[in-house]
């Protein structure tokens, strides 16, 4: 499976991920998290990605800042502290503004933390991921552990198509709206599980046939490409993201002392 960000080391949009996540939870609120999420929505949009980040992120961030909001107006401070100037109505009941911003903040990074990996996961192939990071010195079985679990979900997809396909086959009719669909779903769930078991099966088989061993560290006939600029420009990405942390650090000391 290719991806949209091959042209790259997979280690240089990694790198650039982690910075934005950080600077979205530690950098001055709420700007630094609008413009971690501006740019990896940004670079998602100009690397061909664009729409499936901002599925990723909205069905992330709406639903926290509705629970934030609805845990807010249910709770039982609520009603006092909504019942001041300001105030916003939902419902019949009152949630403070502080309240609210809370939660649109909340709800800011964890978009910003999304749409930051959201083109890691979209755009960077999984294996050569791993192949990146076991270069730099990975174990071989957190390497696996990686690759497979980026690549479940994936696969879960691919195998319940395949399954739902072949019952559409034999006659199982998965229409007639919610009902249909729930009926339809124990005859599907079976044939799944034993077919993703029966995957991992083949996979502990394959692994065992390589001479598989967790304690030496893995080879590649074709080495990924690690142009020195990239190199620099990376160096520069952990740079700037030890300082984020260092200047966060810092600030809190001083708030504490």
């Amino acid at each position: 499976m290719s991806g949209a960000l091959d042209r790259w080391n997979p280690l240089t949009p990694l790198a650039a991920a982690l910075l934005l996540v950080v600077a979205a939870y530690t950098g001055p609120q709420p700007w630094s998290a609008v413009a971690a999420l501006a740019i990896a929505l940004g670079v998602a949009t100009g690397s061909g990605m664009g729409r499936r980040v901002l599925a990723l992120v909205s069905a992330v961030a709406i639903p926290t800042v509705l629970l934030l909001l609805i845990m807010s107006a249910t709770s039982g401070d609520a009603s006092a502290a909504g019942a001041g100037a300001g105030a916003i109505a939902i419902g019949s009941a009152r949630v403070s503004r502080a309240a609210v911003l809370d939660a649109l903040g909340v709800s800011l990074r964890l978009g910003a933390a999304v749409g930051a990996l959201g083109w890691i996961v979209a755009g960077v192939s999984p294996r050569r991921l791993t192949r990146a990071l076991a270069e730099r010195g990975l174990p071989a079985w957190c390497a696996y552990v990686l690759v497979a679990s980026l690549e479940a979900v994936p696969e879960a997809r691919r195998r319940a198509r395949e399954v739902q396909d072949a019952q559409r086959c034999r006659g199982l009719s998965t229409g007639g709206g919610v009902p249909g669909r729930l009926r339809a779903l124990a005859r599907l769930a079976g044939p799944l599980a034993v077919s993703l078991v029966t995957e991992s099966e083949e996979r502990a088989l394959a692994l065992d046939a390589r001479g598989f061993d967790p304690r030496r560290r893995r080879g590649a006939l074709a080495p990924i490409a690690d142009r020195r600029g990239e190199r620099l420009a990376r160096a520069a990405l952990w740079l700037a993201l030890v300082a984020l942390l260092a200047w966060r650090i810092a600030r809190a000391l001083r708030g504490a002392a």
